[in-house]
């Protein structure tokens, strides 16, 4: 029997009469009658000798019965089935049934390798996920360690590749990667409902720490250092002004004045006060403001002196957008790259502009260790991929330089101080709900739907994926990476933290210097 059915015919209840005495059990079995989730055929048993038709007898397909046929529902009669339903549940259990998903185990911490265990056993939240939904529904499954093109799933040429392509060729009957919905997604194949909300995080390296030396200047902003500089000269100027009008001049010496308003900057006792009250007013709100800044300056540049000032880190995707990062990702199939350039917002349209593709994991990684590039990939994979990689890179370079002088330890604080200085973009890229994706028309896609859905309100999906990232990264991984060597260390003041001070020491060395010669030169003139 063929028949030819639109794809988006899928009802929820199906009720078929049959008008043949002889059961047509290949309608019940064939797929196009077969999509809705309950199905009944009602056929009339052998006419009666009268001609009139005898009794109707109800018909229903369990797919995963031990016998897979076509079972009786036995005879309909109104006062029986008057009361309740004559659709029953054709999916109690899956019998043991074994399915074979389309999977890839490079998707940290969903769906991975299982460490210390044999080639192709998985571990991750999906891996629990699809055990707990095993203990009730009574299945088995298969995971496939990656597609065969080595695509994670998109739309190209007509078709789907990667693990999407193998669920669409009906190789495997569903997927359980990291997938999101699109509309294209959900034409064609079947979304179970949602079990967690995540979006595409962007790696970056932290700036390096701004020059120690110049410690000394970081207390104050530019604009208070211009504010204090302005205030000095109107202060010395009017002071200037003040005292050549008394008729006993406080300093004799005008070239002196200068100095006698540095002094409180300096934290320094003036040699005399005025004599007139004017002064002395004036005097005082210098001094007070003077005492103020150098308070406030003091303060600060112990901090600046003993905890390295880092440049403003980038936050949202505008601040990336406009500055002079570049993007790199891995080509894989993902639907992000084209979505960045054909974006109507202009940010995304930028960032889309300015992405590198790469073929390798190598490559793709390295920009973004070299600073010049953040990296694109799922938010949780992202937390775990450079700390995973940079292991990689430890291993490596004790290989590389095991037949040198180079201290393979070196190298492995080298590559941690590199994990401690990697942050994540706070903002995240087309965040959306994740779900898995089944054949179009899978009819005991629900039985999956309700199993996640149970899942998610008992809270089970946090509690895995918390569980799962620390495989890897660690208890409490985050708060111990950004303390250590932090505000809250214990830090000795080293030579490098007083490069500052040392700098001015030898400034004011050398105007000494140049003063007194000039002081002499000025003398012998006078002989």
């Amino acid at each position: 029997m063929s028949v030819n059915i639109d794809t988006r015919w899928k009802p929820k209840y199906f009720l078929m009469y049959s008008l043949s005495s002889n059961l047509k059990s290949e309608i019940l079995v064939s797929d196009e009658f077969s999509r809705p989730e309950k199905v009944v055929m009602f056929n009339h048993k052998k006419k009666r000798k009268s001609g009139s038709s005898g009794p109707m007898e109800m018909f229903t397909y369990f797919p995963f019965s031990v016998r897979d046929e076509v079972a009786s529902l036995g005879v309909w009669s109104l006062a029986a089935h008057q009361s309740h339903n004559i659709f029953v549940d054709r999916f109690p259990t899956f019998e043991g049934y074994r399915f074979l998903l389309g999977t890839w185990f490079y998707d940290f911490p969903y769906l991975h390798q299982a460490k210390n265990k044999p080639e192709g056993e998985g571990d991750g939240v999906q891996v629990e996920v699809l055990n707990a939904l095993a203990t009730k529904l009574n299945y088995t499954f298969d995971l496939t360690t990656e597609p065969p093109d080595e695509k994670w799933g998109s739309f190209e040429n007509g078709s789907w590749n990667g693990m999407l392509g193998m669920v669409h060729r009906e190789e495997k009957n569903f997927t359980v990667n990291y997938f999101g919905y699109t509309n294209k997604r959900i034409e064609d194949f079947d979304a179970t409902v949602s079990y967690w909300m995540e979006g595409f995080g962007l790696a970056l390296l932290e700036p390096q720490p701004l020059p120690k030396w110049r410690s000394v200047y970081y207390p104050f902003t530019t604009l208070v250092w211009a504010s204090t500089a302005l205030a000095f000269s109107v202060v010395t100027i009017a002071f200037y002004l003040q005292d050549i009008a008394q008729t006993e001049p406080t300093l004799k010496n005008g070239g002196l004045v200068w100095l006698y308003v540095l002094r409180p900057m300096l934290s320094h006792a003036l040699p005399r006060l005025p004599v007139t009250h004017s002064q002395r007013v004036f005097v005082a709100a210098w001094w007070l403001t003077s005492l103020i800044l150098t308070t406030a300056y003091t303060a600060n540049l112990i901090a600046f002196l003993t905890i390295p000032l880092y440049p403003k880190k980038l936050q949202t995707v505008e601040e990336l957008a406009e500055s002079n990062y570049r993007i790199a990702m891995l080509d894989y199939g993902e639907f992000v790259p084209q979505a960045l350039k054909s974006s109507q917002d202009k940010y995304y349209r930028m960032l889309g502009e300015k992405m590198d593709m790469y073929a390798d994991d190598d490559e793709s990684v390295y920009p973004t260790l070299n600073g010049t590039h953040a990296y694109i990939e799922s938010y949780s994979y992202n937390l775990i991929l450079f700390w995973d990689t940079y292991q990689t890179m430890i291993s490596i370079a004790k290989d590389a330089h095991a037949k040198t002088n180079f201290n393979a330890s070196r190298a492995e604080h080298f590559t941690i101080q590199l994990a401690r200085n990697i942050y994540m973009l706070r903002d995240q890229l087309y965040p959306g709900h994740l779900c898995w994706y089944f054949r179009k028309n899978t009819p005991w896609k629900y039985k999956f739907d309700v199993g996640l859905q149970s899942i998610v309100e008992a809270g089970l999906i946090v509690r895995w994926l918390k569980i799962k990232t620390e495989d890897f990264l660690g208890v409490d991984f985050e708060s111990k990476l950004h303390s250590d060597g932090g505000m809250n260390s214990t830090l000795a003041l080293s030579l490098s933290h007083t490069q500052g001070v040392f700098f001015l020491l030898i400034l004011g060395w050398s105007c000494s210097t140049a003063v007194f010669w000039s002081e002499i030169v000025r003398m012998g003139k006078k002989r």
